[in-house]
Formats: structure tokens, C-alpha cells, sequence
């Protein structure tokens, strides 16, 4: 933080606000993904694994998701309220046809650049204000995608960079349990 200044005793507040906040949201998203390793590594049953971790991101992390585990379940896994299940089928075929390994759109600053301005505002008609879509691979072993979407109020803001790393831990958690349930005996993980 900068020192003291009797000049501009606003912006040292401000500093100061943000520093604080920035600190609160790594606190807070470190202890999100010890949560998160902690459901999948204590769920016992390996059927029971990604729906534990679909409910554990929202509403803290997403208003809704969309997971990926082939080895346990035939379809994706789906925690999402009635306001938001439309808009994330229709973002999770929107990253389906888009066919890339990452595709986030967002009105944070730091995806101004990478936005396209046409697909955010199809979000906006969707009732989200940022998606993020990313495919699930560990260690050669596809798991199809992970799909989040916030809508505008969401207590986190629009998904930015910060973010966009948190929810790649969780992509990488997720792949890496896939990755173990599709080794084991057949029976045995559905």
C-alpha cells in the first residue's frame, strides 16, 4: 500500500478499500478450492462425486454449471436454479459448436479485448452476464466440458481473470477424477 499522503487522503482510502478486497477474494477463493478437493477426494461413492461438486459452486462460484464425468454419468451434471437452465444449455452448445478448449465471454475489463461484443450481448438477452466453457483433459484421458454461468447480480461481478483461474482448478480437479473413475472396474464406478 502506498504511504500516507495528507494531500489525497480519497485515493489513499481507496487504495486501501481495494487492497482489502483483493485480499478477501484470494482468502475466500483459496478456501473454495480446499473445499472443493475436500468434496471430491471425502465423497465416497464415485457416482456421487461431481454432483457434490456441482452443488458446492453454486450459488457461491456460479449461478449455475455444467459437468463433464463420462466415466460415472452418461450426461452431464447440472446444478442450476429455473432462471438460469435455459441460458446455460444454450451456452453449453454455444462452446460445443465454437469447438475450442476454452471459451469464455465476459464483460469484465480483463476480457474487453477478447469479448466478442455480439456474444456477450446474446448473453444479456440469456438473463447471464458471463460464461466460461472448458474442455476437461487429464493426462490424455477426455472428460468433456465444465460450463458456468453468472448471472448480472452475481456476488463475484462479472467472471474475470482471477476467476477464470479459479474455475481451471476446478476444471483440472474434476478431469483428474474422471481420469481415476474411468481406470476403474466397470460396475464399480457407476
Amino acid at each position: 500500500m502506498p504511504e500516507k499522503s495528507q494531500e489525497k487522503p480519497a485515493e489513499n482510502w481507496t487504495t486501501a478499500l481495494r487492497y482489502i478486497s483483493g485480499r478477501k477474494t484470494a482468502e475466500e477463493s483459496l478456501g473454495f478450492l480446499a473445499h472443493i478437493s475436500s468434496t471430491i477426494r471425502s465423497t465416497t461413492a464415485p457416482a456421487d462425486v461431481v454432483p457434490a461438486t456441482a452443488k458446492a459452486c453454486v450459488p457461491f462460484f456460479a449461478s449455475a454449471i455444467s459437468l463433464d464425468a463420462p466415466a460415472v454419468h452418461d450426461e452431464p451434471v447440472v446444478q442450476a436454479p429455473d432462471e438460469f437452465a435455459a441460458a446455460l444449455s444454450q451456452v453449453r452448445a454455444l462452446a460445443d459448436s465454437a469447438d475450442r478448449p476454452r471459451f469464455v465471454v465476459s464483460d469484465h475489463e480483463g476480457f474487453s479485448e477478447q469479448t466478442d461484443p455480439q456474444l456477450l450481448e446474446q448473453l444479456r438477452e440469456w438473463g447471464v452476464g458471463s460464461a466460461v466453457a472448458l474442455a476437461l483433459e487429464f493426462r490424455g484421458v477426455p472428460g468433456g466440458r465444465l460450463v458456468i454461468v453468472r448471472g448480472p447480480a452475481h456476488r463475484r461481478g462479472p467472471v474475470g481473470p482471477g476467476d477464470l483461474a479459479l474455475v481451471s482448478e476446478v476444471a483440472d480437479r474434476v478431469a483428474a477424477f474422471n481420469a481415476f473413475a474411468s481406470r476403474l472396474p466397470s460396475g464399480a464406478s457407476r
